[in-house]
């Protein structure tokens, strides 16, 4: 059986699954933005101590959506709608509305920061996330946004920093659990890594990928049972995902449940037509099997996906020799 290994995905890329927009909808692409909007960002802000960023006291003094009138309530919401599809400048225009009649409207500051930062405007989001900390130092999901500037300029121990605040005040923000459980597993900090996952399924049991991290983390902490389960409710969770399939298929291997093995290695490959290692792992059950025909097979069909895998080429020719010692034999 080839070794199996977890392939973890640079931290940046992380976050590019997890933009920034205003909750709940789909924003414009980065492409599209950049194309609208001049980057404006100084060394100051870039450079600018975590110390200046967190708020300094713990008192609440601003307001929340359920604290502010009617007529300023409408602007807020036409400006966060206006956000939510990319009207930016529209975004902007009606929650500076909202501000000039309740300025110590904390939502409306949150949303007009992350108007900005979408535009490109980071000095202008800084302020306003300074603002809503001032005003509100429980504001969680300011922190997540304060941690993700921090990741785009290769600040990664303060945004760690703002990640672990985030969870202090909402300890089941899924986003800020899901970057900490993927940075602990990118460090081999693999007990505090299932920490930050499990926290996420407290909330959220529905997360294939939650699932397949966990499972290679209790993987890699010797828990196979519980490794197993993870895998099994993953492909419960979506039965058309290769490396769900993949990942139960190794799982089952690990066992000697052969039978299972080779059912989800094939599905995997099924799935994902150029799955090497699914390959090179049906060809090690067949060749342990001494069904060698369909070994060989195996092994070719790996080949056909890296003619240059020494492994492969090497089992196909010992599968090919035990196959003509047979034949000269009957």
């Amino acid at each position: 059986m080839k070794p199996i290994t977890a392939r973890l995905p640079a931290v940046i890329l992380l976050f590019v699954a997890i933009p920034l927009v205003f909750s709940g909808c789909k924003g414009r692409s980065k492409d599209q933005e950049k194309s609208r909007f001049r980057l404006n960002l100084s060394d100051e802000i870039r450079t600018i101590p975590l110390a200046e960023l967190l708020p300094k006291t713990t008192a609440k003094t601003g307001k929340s959506e359920k604290e502010i009138g009617e007529k300023v309530r409408y602007d807020y919401m036409y400006g966060t709608l206006a956000g939510q599809y990319g009207n930016l400048r529209t975004a902007e225009k009606h929650l500076k509305l909202a501000l000039a009649k309740e300025p110590a409207f904390t939502d409306a500051h949150h949303n007009l920061g992350l108007a900005y930062y979408k535009m490109g405007r980071i000095n202008d989001a800084i302020t306003q996330w300074q603002t809503v900390l001032r005003l509100d130092p429980a504001y969680a999901e300011t922190y997540y946004n304060l941690a993700i500037f921090m990741l785009d300029n290769k600040r990664r121990a303060d945004a760690i920093t703002l990640l672990e605040t985030c969870i202090k005040h909402e300890p089941y923000h899924l986003k800020a659990r899901y970057a900490l459980g993927k940075m602990n597993q990118e460090d081999g900090k693999v007990q505090e890594a299932i920490r930050h996952f499990r926290a996420y399924q407290m909330k959220d049991r529905g997360d294939l990928r939650v699932h397949l991290a966990l499972g290679e983390l209790y993987l890699m902490a010797n828990q196979a049972d519980s490794s197993l389960k993870e895998f099994e409710s993953a492909a419960r969770i979506d039965d058309k995902n290769a490396q769900v399939h993949y990942q139960l298929g190794a799982a089952y291997h690990r066992r000697n449940w052969l039978d299972k093995a080779i059912f989800e290695y094939k599905r995997t490959t099924e799935l994902a037509p150029d799955h090497l290692d699914a390959f090179v792992n049906l060809g090690d059950i067949y060749f342990q099997r001494q069904e060698f025909a369909s070994a060989l097979a195996a092994y070719n069909a790996a080949l056909g996906v890296d003619s240059t895998n020494t492994y492969a080429r090497r089992k196909a020719g010992e599968a090919e020799k035990k196959l003509l010692e047979r034949d000269r034999g009957s």
